[in-house]
């Protein structure tokens, strides 16, 4: 019996994430730049403190704008490089799946999901433009599209390439917890 609950409980400690709430921070809501300058500077306010001690993100987020959430990638990964841990919860949608996948480890809940689609803008009502701007803005799309998939493929540790993730991308593809884990992209379900 006594061994029994050794074994679960060496168990549990395995699944159980530890956490420091003083060194964990927040990104919920859309993708922008007020957003990332708060989260920037919480961040950048830890790694001055304790430069190796973990940090956590947990992130819920529907998206926004591609370039923004990149922004915040390249910040993470190549300029401020935390020990860092993202959760995603909930919806991890869009570029807010950039925002997660700028963690060294991840972790997701058991009802998190994840929305991949290929870029789109919003038009102001009014608003004309030529046909030349239109283009330039396709162009740009397109880059995005591909700069998004790149990552995706790359912290998928091999297990997806960049076409694979651009044509889930134009298939509006949802992925499950475990479709997460199984493609690399999380280290797995929380319990």
């Amino acid at each position: 019996m006594e061994k029994t609950r050794q074994k679960q409980a060496i168990r549990t400690k395995k699944r159980a994430i530890v956490t420091d709430p003083a060194r964990t921070i927040e990104y919920f809501g859309v993708v922008n730049y007020a957003t990332n300058e708060r989260v920037i500077e919480e961040m950048r306010e830890l790694v001055i403190a304790a430069p190796e001690t973990p940090i956590t993100l947990q992130v819920t987020s529907a998206g926004g704008p591609t370039g923004t959430a990149m922004s915040f990638y390249d910040t993470m990964r190549y300029i401020l490089k935390p020990r860092l841990t993202t959760i995603g919860s909930g919806d991890v949608d869009s570029s807010g799946i950039i925002i997660f996948l700028a963690g060294d480890t991840r972790y997701v809940t058991p009802h998190t999901t994840l929305l991949l689609h290929v870029a789109g803008r919003h038009f102001s009502e009014g608003k004309r433009y030529t046909a030349d701007e239109m283009d330039a803005m396709l162009r740009e799309d397109r880059l995005k599209d591909f700069q998004y998939a790149s990552i995706l493929a790359e912290r998928s540790a091999g297990r997806l390439d960049t076409d694979q993730v651009l044509r889930m991308m134009e298939k509006n593809t949802i992925l499950t917890p475990l479709e997460l884990v199984a493609y690399g992209l999380a280290d797995r379900v929380l319990e």
